[in-house]
C-alpha cells in the first residue's frame, strides 16, 4: 500500500513539474516571467533583434501597459548597454535593437508602478534554436536547460 501511495505521489510530482515546464514559454514563444505583481510578462526578441515585453492579465490575455515601466540592460564583454523601451499596445519595445554578440546576459527590470520596487530578471541572451523544443534557447524549455 505504501508502495503504491508512494508511486503515486511521485507521478502527481513529475506530472505537475510537467505542466509547469510547459507553461514557461509564452504565447509568442519567448520566456514568460511571473512578475508576482498581477500579471505576467514575456519576453521576446523580435526577428529585427528588439526586444519586446509582451503583458498579460488573467487567463493570458493580453494587456496595455498602464504604470508599468521596462529597462533592459545588456551585459556585454566590453561594458554595459542598457536599452530604453516605448509603450505598445500590449506592451513595450526597446527603442533601439539588442546588441550584436550574443551570447550575454541582459538584466530586464520590470516595474509595476514607479513607486514599486522593480522585479529583476536575469536571461542569458542565446538565439540559437534548441533541438528539443525548437525555442531559442533563452526561452527554452526543456529540463536541464
Amino acid at each position: 500500500m505504501k508502495t503504491l501511495l508512494l508511486f503515486i505521489a511521485s507521478l502527481t510530482i513529475g506530472t505537475a513539474s510537467l505542466f509547469a515546464d510547459e507553461e514557461k514559454a509564452g504565447p509568442q514563444g519567448g520566456r514568460l516571467l511571473d512578475s508576482s505583481a498581477g500579471f505576467l510578462a514575456e519576453f521576446v526578441v523580435t526577428p529585427e533583434h528588439f526586444a519586446k515585453v509582451n503583458l498579460y492579465g488573467e487567463q493570458m490575455k493580453p494587456i496595455a501597459p498602464t504604470e508599468q515601466s521596462v529597462m533592459l540592460t545588456a551585459e556585454l564583454p566590453g561594458g554595459v548597454q542598457i536599452l530604453e523601451f516605448k509603450n505598445i499596445e500590449n506592451g513595450f519595445i526597446s527603442t533601439t535593437p539588442l546588441p550584436d554578440g550574443e551570447p550575454y546576459r541582459v538584466v530586464l527590470r520590470l516595474r509595476n508602478h514607479p513607486d514599486s520596487r522593480p522585479h529583476n530578471f536575469r536571461i542569458d541572451l542565446n538565439l540559437t534554436t534548441c533541438g528539443e523544443c525548437q525555442l531559442q534557447e533563452y526561452a527554452c524549455i526543456c529540463e536541464g536547460h
